[in-house]
């Protein structure tokens, strides 16, 4: 049997909805129409083995704007299982759990409705399931939090100073951290992962120009999994690493998490 790679299948109607697994955003639908939305992404490098807690946060809609009545709204989804190399589609692989969370919902709309009140908006769910052969249990849910905001904001400026430099080498060198969980995850070649990204950084973001206008006090610091790693924003929320706009206004963009790698901060995912 091969190296197991685990899919969240998740299909909305009506709704917004926010998932992180083990405290780490892992999905993030809208769907205001009559069409619903469909995502499957991958799980490996979120997954802690046994207990994994997978949170979805729903916001009904009304004509796309956020509503108070949950009656309308749709949210399916399951995790699957596939074998390294395995097609992913709708429906297919090996069932591992199926979310609960219109069921539960269900009850919670009745008890509101019993003792004559509204649910709040928004609700949040978690669900519970277990995995094989990965985890990164000590890094997500066994690990102290960090604390030391000046730490993370000087960090933010060494990448944002390998950015101006155009120091691709450097910039992917603070990323060893991810190319270790990466290949862990996906049971690959870490040299194979960290010469791809180094090209990805090089031929594709260096061209077009990695935007740096922003200063120390400007990083957003994000807690992810309980703070034990801290996702760094531009200001408004932005991806750290973003390119300036191409000719059709189309940009690349690439999140940063940090935490302690080797001892030290690093791009961790």
């Amino acid at each position: 049997m091969g190296h197991p790679i685990y899919h969240l299948d998740l299909r909305t109607e009506l709704c917004h909805v926010q998932v992180r697994l083990n405290g780490v955003p892992v999905a993030e639908l809208t769907a205001t129409g009559e069409q619903p939305e469909w995502f499957a992404p991958p799980l490996n490098p979120y997954l802690v083995g046994a207990g994994n807690a997978l949170e979805v946060v729903i916001t009904p809609l009304k004509d796309g704007q956020p509503s108070d009545d949950f009656s309308a709204l749709k949210v399916e989804g399951v995790v699957r299982r596939y074998e390294k190399g395995a097609p992913v589609g709708p429906g297919s692989g090996p069932l591992v759990y199926e979310l609960t969370v219109m069921a539960a919902l269900a009850e919670r709309i009745k008890q509101a409705k019993d003792q004559d009140q509204k649910l709040a908006v928004p609700q949040s769910f978690v669900e519970r399931f277990d995995n094989e052969a990965t985890s990164f249990a000590a890094e997500l849910t066994q690990g102290s939090p960090l604390g030391d905001e000046q730490a993370l904001r000087d960090y933010a400026m060494r990448l944002r100073d390998l950015m101006r430099a155009r120091d691709v080498p450097g910039l992917a060198r603070e990323c060893a951290g991810k190319v270790q969980a990466y290949a862990a995850a996906y049971q690959d070649d870490p040299a194979r992962i960290a010469q791809s990204l180094e090209q990805v950084l090089r031929d594709e973001y260096l061209p077009r120009g990695m935007k740096t206008d922003f200063e120390r006090d400007e990083v957003e610091l994000m807690p992810v999994a309980e703070g034990r790693l801290w996702e760094l924003r531009r200001p408004g929320g932005l991806p750290f690493i973003q390119t300036e706009p191409d000719g059709n206004g189309s940009k690349m963009q690439m999140p940063v998490v940090v935490g302690l790698h080797q001892g030290a901060l690093g791009v961790v995912r």
